[in-house]
């Protein structure tokens, strides 16, 4: 009986340390527009099969006629940076729209 009170004891010490000591990882996630150089329904599929499979990307939709891809990624897993040099290396020209730039200054 002393063994198991002690057990109990040692569960519940241990259960309200790791609860005390646990990080909440609720990831932002950061919404960016990139001017790319996209002209057809093929282009747009192209983008649709490779850039959801990067890192942390949660979603991404592309518009034909402005020649616009917006990708919505969570920020601890992904940068600006690596989603547009991943639309670059498909073979597509992309920027940061420059609304989006002028934010961050």
């Amino acid at each position: 009986m002393k063994n198991l009170k002690l057990l109990f004891t040692v569960m519940i010490l241990f259960i309200g340390l790791t609860t005390t000591f646990a990080k909440d990882k609720k990831a932002e996630v950061k919404e960016v527009t990139y001017t790319c150089s996209v002209d057809c329904h093929a282009c747009k599929e192209k983008i649709m099969k490779n850039i959801p499979y990067e890192k942390g990307v949660k979603k991404v939709v592309v518009d034909l006629d402005q020649k616009l891809v917006t990708v919505a990624f969570k920020e601890d897993k992904n940068t600006t940076e690596n989603i547009q040099k991943a639309l670059e290396n498909l073979g597509y020209e992309a920027a940061v729209k420059e609304k989006e730039a002028s934010k961050k200054k």
